[in-house]
Formats: structure tokens, C-alpha cells, sequence
């Protein structure tokens, strides 16, 4: 079993992080953890990405890497950083197996200025991905059809939707194209993610935890709840989770190119 997107790095999970990993290795088959230039408050020198390059050298072949610049966070950075910080993945490009979470996010910026240069930063993101020839994982709360929309300028081979919580059209619309889907565990209390997880092809579905958010039991989430996810999504499909678990890992492997023990 794997998960296929949290943030190890981020405060709550961080801390224990260690514990966290040790316990994992003994239920999971791998981790892939979200890198982000900094996690809850900014800081200088891209702690966040550091972070989660060094666990995942000191993990190697089970806690693997994607690199990636939240929208959101794009408002708290300069033009300056935002590219410094994109010349920092590219150089790290062989270290990580995608890029992202990248995308936009309509609920959290309001302002069609910050929006706009979102945009541009996405845009510069799956150029990047394009051009090293990596994976992408998408953000894109509020703003799912005009993130499809952008990617149609791409060619990328391989695109995850990270926690889609869209209507079913924009959905299907990225089923049509290949697109893969990670489910959390909001899949309990969203339609679209338990449609998504019931009746969408096995051969696009990963499995997440968006650790340390979406908690099934309140607190910190960790990769460990990614057994709840798998369970929910048996149950779905009524299906045993062994077979849950099988079909979502192989998903994985192939997705981001894993090399799992």
C-alpha cells in the first residue's frame, strides 16, 4: 500500500516524523511526500523542499519525493523567489519523482490580480514538468475546469488530480484524457471524490492522505490512515481490500516510476 501524496514536512507531522516513518515501514510499501518551498510559515532557503529531499535520501526506496509551489503560496512570494525556487526543482530534478502539488485555487485567492499571476506560475510549472519530462500533481479547488483547460496547452504524459472535489463533467472530462485521481479520505463526506473511488476505471485511482490534513479521527493524519482510505474504497466498490490495495499500488509504482522494496 502506498501514499500517494502528504506533506511529512509540514508542523504536527514533522516533529514526529521519524516515529511516523518507522511505524509506515512495517504497513506501507512506500510514501510520496509533497515538498513545498516552505510549509505553514514562510521562511528563507525553501525549508519545506529541503526538508523532504533529506528524508528522502535518508529513506531511500521508500520515502519518495515530489517538488512542487502551492497557488496559494504564490501570493507570499516575490516574482524573484518564484523563480529562484523553480530554478531550485530543476536542479533537483533527478532526485524527485514529479512536480506538485502545482495548480490554482479560486476558494482561498480572491483577488483576480493574485489569480492572474497564479496562472503564470502554473503555466511556468508544467513547462517545467514538460521539458524534465515528469509527472505532475494538480491542485485545483474552485478553479477545476479552467485548470483542465490550462493543461490542455500541455503534452504531459502523466497528470494526477490531487484530491478532486469538482463537478463529475470536469471529471469525466479528465478521465477522458488519461488523467489519474488520488482519493483521501474526504471521500466519506464528497460526492464527487466517492463517485470518483466507486465507479471511475481501478487503473486511474491512487490512494492518499494529504497528511497531516484530512484526519479521520481528528489530530494529525498520517500515512498510516491510508489503510482507512483503501478499506472505504473496497467497500465502495465491494471489492476486498486486498484487491483495493494491489490495483492502487501497482498505480503508484507505474505512475511515479517507484522502485519499492
Amino acid at each position: 500500500m502506498i501514499d500517494a501524496h502528504c506533506h511529512l514536512t509540514y508542523p504536527g507531522l514533522w516533529e514526529i516524523s521519524p516515529q511516523v516513518i518507522s511505524e509506515a515501514r512495517r504497513a506501507l510499501d512506500a510514501i510520496v511526500t509533497c515538498g513545498l518551498p516552505f510549509d505553514e510559515v514562510k521562511e528563507p532557503g525553501f525549508p519545506g523542499a529541503v526538508r523532504a529531499l533529506e528524508l528522502a535520501e535518508a529513506h531511500r526506496g521508500f520515502v519518495y519525493v515530489t517538488l512542487g509551489l502551492h497557488p496559494t503560496q504564490v501570493s507570499e512570494m516575490s516574482d524573484e523567489e518564484v523563480e529562484s525556487y523553480i530554478e531550485f526543482v530543476a536542479a533537483n530534478s533527478g532526485k524527485i519523482v514529479g512536480i506538485g502539488e502545482i495548480g490554482l485555487d479560486n476558494y482561498w485567492i480572491e483577488s483576480e490580480e493574485e489569480r492572474k499571476r497564479a496562472r503564470r506560475v502554473f503555466f511556468e510549472l508544467l513547462e517545467l514538468a514538460e521539458r524534465l519530462g515528469k509527472p505532475v500533481v494538480i491542485h485545483s479547488r474552485d478553479a477545476e475546469g479552467e485548470v483542465l483547460d490550462i493543461l490542455s496547452s500541455f503534452s504531459l504524459k502523466k497528470v494526477l488530480m490531487h484530491s478532486f472535489t469538482g463537478n463529475m463533467t470536469t471529471a469525466k472530462a479528465a478521465l477522458e484524457r488519461g488523467y489519474y485521481f488520488s482519493v483521501n479520505y474526504r471521500l466519506t463526506n464528497t460526492k464527487t471524490m466517492r463517485k470518483i473511488a466507486k465507479n471511475f476505471p481501478m487503473e486511474y485511482i491512487l490512494l492518499e492522505t494529504d497528511a497531516p490534513f484530512l484526519s479521520p479521527t481528528g489530530g494529525v493524519n498520517t500515512p498510516l490512515s491510508v489503510r482507512l482510505v483503501a478499506e472505504e474504497v473496497a467497500r465502495l466498490r465491494n471489492l476486498p481490500v486486498e484487491d483495493v490495495d494491489k490495483a492502487t499500488t501497482r498505480n503508484a509504482v507505474e505512475f511515479f516510476g517507484l522502485k519499492t522494496r
